[in-house]
C-alpha cells in the first residue's frame, strides 16, 4: 500500500490505491478533547472483560467432550474466538490510534489500520450469527435431518469462506471506499430478513407445540424426558434470539441514528466515528456475557434431563429385577407343581388295582 500525506493544522490527507483518507492530528476544541478521553476510558475498561468472558467460555466448551461435540456450542466457540481477537488485537489498536490523535503522532499506516480492522470481526461476526440462526433453524424445525445437515466442518468452512470474502472487501474499499457499504447493506438484509423469518416460524412451532402439550392429562416419564429436551432447544434458540438482537443494535442501528449527520463538518463527524467504533467494540463483550448467561441455563437443563434419564434407566433396571425374580418364582412353583405330580404319579403307579 503506498501511502503519501499532505499536511494541515489539524490532520494529514492519506493517499491508498489513488483514494483519500483524512487522519486528525490535532484535536481542533477542547469538546474533541474530551470526547476522545472519554472514549479512551471505556475502551481501556472493556479490554478486560471482553478478554475474560470469551476466554471462560472458550476454556469451559472445549473442557467439556458433551459441549465440544455439539454444532451449536462449536458456533459459540467459533464466536468467541473472533470476539476474543476484538479484545486482544482490536481495542488496542483502536486505543493507540485514539491517543495518538490526542498527542499529535498520528501516521496513515496505524490510522487505516485502526478504521478498518473492526470491520473484519463485525463482518465475521455477522456470518457467523447467520450460521447460528440457521442451525437452530434447522434443530427445531427439521430435527431429523439435523445431525446430516449440520456438521462442524461445514460451519467451519462456511465461517472461513465468508472470512475471506470480508477480507477481500476489506482490501477493496481502500480503492473503492463504497464496497464496505454495498457489502455491509447486502449482508445485514440478508441476515436481518431470515433472522425474523427463522424467529417467526420458530414461534408458531413452538406455541403449536405447548398446545398439544397442555391437552395431555397423563404424560409419561419418556415424554417427560422429550419435553426437556425441546426445551433446551428453545434455551438455545432464545439465546441465539437475543445475540443477534444485540449484536444489529450495538452495530448497525448507531451508524443510521448517525447518518444525518454526515453533512456536519468532517472533524466533528471523526468524532462520531469514534464512538461508532467503540460501541462495536461493546459488542464483543456484549455477546459473551448474553453467551455466557445462556450456557449456564442450558447447562442446568442438559443435567436435569439427565437426571430424569438416570431415573428412567433406574425404574426399567428395577422393573427388569423385579420380572426376573418373579419369574424365578414362578419357575420354582411350577417345578415344585411338577415334582407332586410325579409324585402322585408313581404312587398311583405302584398302587395294586383290586
Amino acid at each position: 500500500m503506498n501511502n503519501s500525506a499532505q499536511e494541515d493544522a489539524f490532520q494529514i490527507s492519506c493517499h491508498s490505491f489513488g483514494t483519500r483518507h483524512f487522519v486528525i492530528t490535532k484535536l481542533m476544541s477542547d469538546k474533541l478533547l474530551i470526547n476522545r478521553i472519554f472514549a479512551i476510558v471505556l475502551n481501556s475498561i472493556l479490554i478486560t472483560p471482553t478478554i475474560l468472558l470469551n476466554a471462560i467460555a472458550i476454556i469451559t466448551i472445549l473442557k467439556s467432550s458433551q459441549l465440544k461435540s455439539k454444532p451449536c456450542y462449536f458456533i459459540i466457540l467459533v464466536q468467541s474466538v473472533i470476539d476474543l481477537v476484538v479484545g486482544v488485537l482490536g481495542i488496542p489498536l483502536f486505543l493507540a490510534f485514539l491517543i495518538q490523535g490526542i498527542t499529535g503522532t498520528s501516521n496513515c499506516v496505524g490510522a487505516l489500520l485502526a478504521i478498518h480492522f473492526p470491520v473484519l470481526p463485525i463482518g465475521v461476526s455477522t456470518i457467523t450469527l447467520f450460521a447460528m440462526t440457521v442451525e437452530r433453524y434447522i434443530a427445531i424445525l427439521h430435527p431429523y435431518a439435523y445431525k446430516t445437515v449440520v456438521t462442524k466442518k461445514r460451519i467451519l468452512v462456511y465461517v472461513g469462506c465468508g472470512a475471506v470474502v470480508t477480507f477481500f472487501v476489506i482490501v477493496l474499499s481502500f480503492r473503492i471506499q463504497s464496497a464496505i457499504t454495498i457489502f455491509g447493506t447486502l449482508l445485514v438484509t440478508l441476515v436481518f430478513l431470515f433472522t425474523a423469518f427463522a424467529c417467526t416460524r420458530i414461534y408458531l412451532v413452538v406455541r403449536k407445540l405447548n398446545g398439544s402439550q397442555n391437552q395431555l392429562s397423563n404424560v409419561e416419564e419418556e415424554n417427560l424426558t422429550r419435553k426437556k429436551l425441546f426445551r433446551r432447544e428453545i434455551k438455545q434458540a432464545k439465546s441465539c434470539f437475543m445475540v443477534v438482537t444485540c449484536f444489529f443494535i450495538l452495530s448497525f442501528l448507531p451508524p443510521m441514528v448517525f447518518i444525518s449527520y454526515k453533512n456536519t463538518d468532517e472533524r466533528e463527524f471523526g468524532a462520531k466515528d469514534v464512538w461508532l467504533c467503540t460501541i462495536s467494540m461493546f459488542n464483543s463483550s456484549a455477546n459473551s456475557r448474553l453467551q455466557y448467561d445462556q450456557e449456564a441455563e442450558i447447562k442446568s437443563l442438559e443435567e436435569e434431563v439427565q437426571q430424569m434419564r438416570a431415573k428412567h434407566s433406574e425404574t426399567i433396571q428395577k422393573l427388569k429385577a423385579q420380572f426376573l425374580h418373579e419369574k424365578k418364582q414362578f419357575q420354582d412353583q411350577s417345578d415344585t407343581r411338577i415334582q407332586a405330580m410325579a409324585k402322585q404319579a408313581n404312587q398311583a403307579s405302584n398302587t395294586p388295582i383290586v
